[in-house]
């Protein structure tokens, strides 16, 4: 029941931060960014512990520095930026997407959301 508790939480807080980085048009050219593309979250690691997601969470990336997320709660525009260890994405709340080779992390409170590109 926690587990599931967690994963309710984890979900909320997601599309609530990346709502918040709303739309604003991106200027810089990010087209040759390795982080271009579709990215899509595989599982979830609390602590020690990893499992599967039942849900479908997708991040796209595009080259001019937009974007969307979507999953249960439907499509979110977001803007993102490089950052030294990966990307982050922009506006009021943000999210530090940390490269871990093939994968992205992003932690939200104490979660970590792996992301691989498809």
């Amino acid at each position: 029941m926690k587990k599931f508790i967690s994963i309710m939480i984890i979900t909320v807080m997601i599309f609530s931060t990346l709502a918040l980085t709303a739309c604003s048009g991106g200027s810089e050219d990010l087209s040759d960014s390795k982080y271009v593309g579709t990215w899509k979250c595989t599982a979830l690691e609390l602590k020690d512990e990893s499992q599967a997601l039942d849900h479908d969470y997708i991040l796209v990336l595009n080259g001019d520095g937009t974007g969307q997320l979507s999953g249960d709660d439907g499509m979110n525009d977001i803007t993102w930026e490089l950052t030294k260890d990966g990307f982050r994405t922009k506006g009021d709340a943000k999210m530090k997407f940390k490269d871990d080779g093939d994968k992205i992390k992003t932690t939200i409170l104490g979660a970590s959301l792996v992301f691989e590109k498809q």
